[in-house]
């Protein structure tokens, strides 16, 4: 099993749902209004930072858990393409996961 972690500027909530929805993905935990500083920028919900981002977290099989990444990848080029390059900000990690209880 892996663990994939998928963090967005909130923006892109409705999109991302939709790519895990086209592979297949029907378990996930959705944290919202996550605040951080990163490459894509800071998120902290100020006046002076304003915005933040999400956090989805799913459990998927190595199978499932690589397309979804091939998809979100897919998603992320294209986006960048439409915005004539502009850095997406979306990041997905994979991680080695064993479920405990």
């Amino acid at each position: 099993m892996q663990m994939v972690l998928i963090v967005f500027r909130n923006s892109l909530e409705s999109d991302i749902l939709k790519v895990l929805g086209a592979v297949g993905v029907d378990a996930y935990t959705n944290v919202r209004k996550v605040l951080g500083i990163g490459d894509a920028g800071t998120r902290l919900d100020t006046f002076e930072q304003p915005g933040f981002n999400s956090l989805i977290l799913t459990v998927l099989d190595h199978a499932v858990a690589t397309r979804l990444v091939e998809a979100l990848r897919r998603f992320r080029d294209e986006s960048a393409t439409r915005q004539r390059g502009a850095t997406i900000p979306l990041r997905a990690f994979v991680l080695p996961c064993c479920q405990a209880i």
